[in-house]
């Protein structure tokens, strides 16, 4: 009698445990990977020879789509140390970029700052650096409703 009570509960149990964890009807989507930037590169030289009071700040990024859908990237911007801040002289930082990236595709982004050097010595501008702390990139993605 004492077996059968204990095996009474245990199915109980089972049938309680498998009941409240096996009824989530919610779907949820959720993406793999992301966006990643899987390099970069940087360079400082002239705007022109004439104006030797303007630095140009050149860069590369290689953005990597990890996901398994296509990503639109719109655009992308950097996000600029507090020590050129005040001295950029570029009226738009924003990269238009208006391009798909395909699952495990990576594409190249350029962009360019110009900053006010007046004054500062080569060496007062490689002190700067780093021009760049992060890039803030806006897309779209599509995902797929099939499981």
């Amino acid at each position: 009698m004492f077996r059968k009570s204990i095996i009474t509960i245990i199915i109980s149990i089972l049938f309680i445990f498998i009941f409240f964890t096996g009824c989530n009807t919610k779907t949820q989507i959720q993406t793999k990977g992301g966006l990643k930037i899987n390099g970069w590169s940087s360079g400082l030289g002239g705007v022109n020879v004439t104006d030797l009071d303007k630095t140009k700040f050149s860069y590369s990024i290689y953005l990597t789509n990890e996901n398994e859908n296509i990503i639109f990237i719109k655009s992308i911007q950097p996000s600029v140390n507090e020590k050129i801040k005040n001295k950029i002289i570029s009226k738009d930082i924003v990269v238009n970029v208006n391009k798909d990236i395909k699952p495990n595709e990576t594409i190249q982004i350029n962009g360019e700052i110009i900053v006010d050097t007046k004054g500062l010595t080569k060496s007062d501008i490689v002190k700067l650096e780093p021009f760049i702390k992060d890039i803030k990139v806006s897309t779209d993605e599509t995902l797929s409703l099939k499981q």
